[in-house]
């Protein structure tokens, strides 16, 4: 409901009959149309950490690691209505000071995590980041969102694997022969 009809245009009403629910099934479990908001970006970021800890978590080869980063990305099709929920809520948190508290934590607490992500992927590479972890974790965060709102507005859906293609290189990660 909020990827189609934006932050304002998803009533709690909305919401619950979509999903089959009364109203007060809604309030029973969310106190706010916020705070389902916030929740679907926090499910949608821990599964996005968890993925790629799991994957960091594996004793193999850096070339084989990074053969599987680039083909975790199966899953992106359906989350490219994900590009539409962020920049939903990025402008709802430069319309709403209070929202845009609590945003401003989960993005902090996201991107300290992924953070942590990229210094222990580089740690595994036996490299060097090309810059601070907490930056690329920003810009990581940013093209996975930009290139995914790209991507709906497009004629068709994004290529498999371009954005993953597109953080390796920009954090400076052959994506082609794995790095160097």
């Amino acid at each position: 409901m909020f990827a189609r009809g934006g932050y304002e245009g998803a009533s709690v009403d909305l919401i619950a009959e979509s999903a089959g629910y009364s109203k007060g099934a809604f309030y029973s479990n969310f106190e706010s149309k916020e705070a389902i908001f916030l929740e679907l970006l926090d499910a949608h970021k821990r599964r996005e950490i968890e993925a790629l800890a799991q994957l960091l978590a594996q004793d193999i080869p850096a070339s084989e690691l990074l053969s599987l980063i680039r083909n975790s990305e199966t899953g992106r099709g359906s989350d490219f209505d994900f590009g539409l929920l962020s920049a939903e809520f990025q402008l709802q948190a430069c319309r709403d000071k209070t929202f845009a508290k609590t945003y401003a934590k989960l993005h902090r607490t996201h991107r300290d995590t992924m953070a942590g992500l990229v210094t222990k992927l580089f740690a595994k590479l036996d490299r060097i980041p090309p810059s601070d972890p907490k930056d690329l974790a920003d810009i990581i965060m940013a093209l996975t969102t930009g290139l995914s709102l790209q991507g709906t507005s497009m004629q068709g859906p994004l290529r498999k694997g371009f954005v993953t293609a597109a953080i390796l290189l920009v954090l400076g990660l052959d994506p082609v022969a794995g790095g160097r």
